[in-house]
C-alpha cells in the first residue's frame, strides 16, 4: 500500500494543503509546532479513524471552521488507485467514505489502508497502564480479524449493559440475558488472542533482536485476567462473581482486563529495562505489528514515523533504519535528518508554519 496524494482541508493548524508522493521514502522536516506530526496523523486516520495522539475527532477541526476533511489516495499492491475520505464536524461526528461508498462501520475500513504508526507517545506501551496495552491489542487484531472485531464489540455493549443492572440492583434473569451474551464473546476474544498473539510475539523477537544486534532476548507474554474453560466456563465465571459485582456496580473478570508484559531477557521490561530499553522494545514492537499486518492481510502496509529517531541512542538508531522494509512506503517527521548522510534518500518536504515546501537537491524551494 502506497500514498498517492493528500488533501487536507482545515485539519487542525492546516488550512489547505494538497501534496503528491512519487517515492517510497518520504521525509517532513521543521521546527516544532508547524503541522508536521498533524499532516502524519491525518495519513493515520485514513487508515483507522484513529489519532496517535489519542484526540477527539472534534479537535481535529481548525479554530474557526466547522469541518475538516482528510482525501487520501493509495496505490493498492494489485495496482488498482483506491480513495478514502473522512469529514469531521465541529460537533464531534464523523463521516468516511470510501471509493465513493459510504462506510458505516469501522470493520469495513480497518485493513483497507494498512498503516503502523510510530510515536514518542507508544511509550506509555511500557510505561503506563495496561489499557493503553489492550487498545494495541485490540486495534491490531481487529485489523486482521472481523470476527475478532464483532466479539469486541458485543462484548462491550453487553457489559455495559450488564454493568447498569447490576448498579440498579436489577433481578437476576435480567442480568443473565447479558451474561450469555458476555460469555460468548468473551470466549471468542481470548481464542482468538491466544491463537494470534504468539505469531506477534515471534515478529516481536525477530525484531528486537535486530534493534540491539542481538545483545538481548525480547518477548511478550499474554496475561488473561481470567481463562475459564469454553462459553460454559464463562457462564459460570460471571454467576459466581455477580454477588460481589453487584456491590461494586461494574464488572470485574474478563477480557477487559487482560494485560500482556514485554519481557527482556526474561524480566519485565516496565520494571527492570533501562530507557533505551525500554524505548527499543516499543519501536520493535511497531515493527512486529507491520510484519504481522503484512502476513495476515496480505498487503504491504505504510509506516509512519512521528520524530521517534532522535529518542533513540546512535546504536539503536542506525539498526532501526535495518529494519525498515525495503519495499515499504515510509512517511517521517523530524526537525533533522536520522543523519546527515540520508538527505539525498527522502523525498523532502519543508513544513514552515502550516505549509509544506518539496525540496530539491540544491535546497531550493518549490
Amino acid at each position: 500500500m502506497r500514498l498517492l496524494g493528500l488533501n487536507l482541508e482545515n485539519f487542525r493548524n492546516l488550512a489547505s494543503v494538497n501534496l503528491e508522493f512519487s517515492t517510497d521514502r518520504v521525509f517532513f522536516i521543521g521546527s516544532n509546532g508547524q503541522g508536521k506530526s498533524n499532516l502524519l496523523e491525518a495519513i493515520g486516520i485514513s487508515s483507522n479513524l484513529r489519532s496517535f495522539r489519542g484526540a477527539t475527532a472534534e479537535s481535529m477541526v481548525r479554530e474557526g471552521a466547522d469541518h475538516a476533511r482528510v482525501f487520501a489516495r493509495f496505490l493498492d499492491d494489485c495496482g488498482g488507485e483506491r480513495e478514502a475520505l473522512v469529514t469531521f464536524r465541529k460537533r464531534g461526528s464523523k463521516e468516511v467514505e470510501v471509493d465513493g461508498v459510504a462506510v458505516r462501520r469501522l470493520g469495513d475500513l480497518l485493513g483497507q489502508f494498512p498503516a503502523v504508526c510510530l510515536s514518542s507517545r507508544d511509550f506509555r506501551l511500557v510505561r503506563e497502564s495496561p489499557s493503553d496495552r489492550r487498545k494495541w491489542m485490540d486495534l491490531v487484531l481487529s485489523s486482521t480479524s472481523a470476527q475478532y472485531l464483532y466479539a469486541l464489540q458485543k462484548y462491550y455493549r453487553a457489559m455495559k449493559e450488564r454493568n447498569t443492572l447490576l448498579k440498579k440492583q436489577a433481578t437476576d434473569s435480567e442480568i443473565l440475558a447479558f451474561e450469555r451474551v458476555l460469555s460468548d464473546s468473551a470466549h471468542s476474544i481470548q481464542s482468538i488472542r491466544f491463537d494470534l498473539f504468539p505469531v506477534l510475539n515471534q515478529e516481536f523477537e525477530k525484531a528486537y533482536a535486530k534493534l540491539s544486534d542481538g545483545g538481548e532476548q525480547a518477548s511478550l507474554q499474554y496475561s488473561p485476567d481470567s481463562s475459564p474453560d469454553g462459553v460454559e466456563g464463562w457462564r459460570n465465571l460471571l454467576l459466581s462473581e455477580r454477588p460481589r459485582d453487584r456491590q461494586v456496580g461494574v464488572t470485574r473478570k474478563g477480557p477487559h482486563r487482560d494485560d500482556f508484559a514485554i519481557l527482556i531477557d526474561g524480566r519485565d521490561a516496565r520494571r527492570y529495562a533501562s530507557e533505551g530499553q525500554q524505548k527499543g522494545t516499543v519501536l520493535a514492537l511497531r515493527i512486529a505489528e507491520f510484519f504481522f499486518l503484512k502476513g495476515t492481510l496480505g498487503v504491504m502496509p505504510m509506516l509512519l514515523a512521528d520524530d521517534v529517531l532522535g529518542e533513540l541512542d546512535p546504536s539503536r538508531r542506525a539498526n532501526f533504519r535495518k529494519l525498515l522494509p525495503p519495499d515499504a512506503q515510509t512517511l517521517a517527521t523530524g526537525t533533522e535528518y536520522p543523519s546527515k548522510k540520508e538527505q539525498e534518500v527522502w523525498e523532502t518536504y519543508e513544513v514552515r508554519e502550516g505549509e509544506f515546501f518539496l525540496q530539491h537537491l540544491d535546497s531550493s524551494h518549490e
